[in-house]
């Protein structure tokens, strides 16, 4: 037996202690950034940012031209105020140690002003931040099949990301089904969007299926954008907002 090839071959053991979930939405947010892509969308984005609800598992995403410190800390803003619209605060934020977009002055005085504890994860332990990681790859793996699918140009990824995290916010989850409300209502709740909308609620607000993605539902959505992107082109597609994070605006037909 080789003593050196087996040491050379050692790999690093990952200790896996299982996790309590937060009890109420935002107690705790995921975040990740992927990019650059080789190609930009048409607003001149090459980066996306993911937040995610540790609790619902509520999913938002940002187009970002960058990942510099000012690009990202200005769309976390825009999440934490729409965070702030629904009458919650985000009170611990765990993300990767990546200096660029979160390890900074910028982002960390954003946090430390409306009193959110910063959780970097450890350098090259990308496994603490499973829950962003794992998303980021079912945001990325679900735009690249609507696109081969619909075989529509590669400058509209942005869109098909926008579509993917909007169908996951509404896609069935059954292991939100077996979490409670946490304030005294039983859910169970089936979605994401669901969950959020509904939570402390003896009615959901999400009644009769709306907030629902059919199984069908970005078929028609690709399509029809497939069919589009020749006008858009040509028009000069605005719904992306150049040099800053902004999401495309949908037409209701779209989605």
């Amino acid at each position: 037996m080789c003593t050196v090839c087996i040491q050379a071959k050692h790999k690093q053991r990952l200790i896996r202690m299982p996790v309590q979930r937060t009890a109420k939405p935002f107690d705790l947010g995921h975040s990740d950034v992927w990019g650059p892509f080789s190609t930009p969308t048409l607003g001149d984005n090459r980066y996306y940012i993911l937040f995610i609800d540790d609790y619902t598992r509520y999913t938002s995403v940002w187009l970002l031209p960058n990942k510099r410190a000012e690009t990202c800390t200005s769309a976390y803003q825009s999440g934490q105020a729409q965070v702030d619209s629904m009458g919650y605060e985000i009170k611990r934020f765990r993300c990767d140690n990546g200096w660029g977009e979160y390890d900074n002055k910028t982002f960390r005085y954003v946090l430390a002003s409306r009193g959110t504890t910063y959780e970097p994860c450890p350098p090259y332990a990308h496994q603490k931040n499973g829950v962003a990681e794992r998303m980021i790859r079912t945001i990325t793996e679900q735009p690249q099949a609507m696109m081969i699918d619909s075989q529509v140009p590669i400058q509209f990824w942005g869109e098909a990301v926008n579509t993917a995290v909007y169908l996951h916010q509404r896609s069935l989850n059954e292991g939100l089904k077996k979490k409670d409300d946490n304030d005294g209502y039983q859910a169970p709740y089936e979605t994401p969007y669901e969950m959020l909308h509904g939570f402390g609620k003896s009615t959901h607000s999400v009644q009769n299926g709306q907030g629902r993605a059919g199984p069908d539902v970005f078929r028609p959505g690709l399509r029809a954008l497939y069919q589009a992107w020749p006008a858009a082109l040509s028009a000069g597609f605005s719904g992306e907002k150049p040099g800053r994070p902004g999401s495309p605006s949908w037409p209701s037909d779209w989605l």
